[in-house]
């Protein structure tokens, strides 16, 4: 399924700085970034920390 074109937009700006990088650490600014995952932000952090960007998916 397709993104929303404007989400599109932000991920192949995005593609060019995090794809091939690994995040040593991770900053939230506040709850409402996390409000979905269902684990909460501590999780969420973990989980974008470490493994290297393939194309804007889970570490791998």
């Amino acid at each position: 399924m397709p993104e929303l074109p404007e989400v599109e937009v932000v991920r192949r700006g995005l593609a060019d700085h995090v794809v091939g990088k690994t995040f040593a650490r991770v900053s939230l600014r506040g709850t409402r970034v996390a409000r979905r995952h269902v684990l909460g932000p501590e999780h969420l952090s973990a989980q974008i920390t470490g493994g290297a960007r393939t194309s804007g998916g889970p570490p791998g």
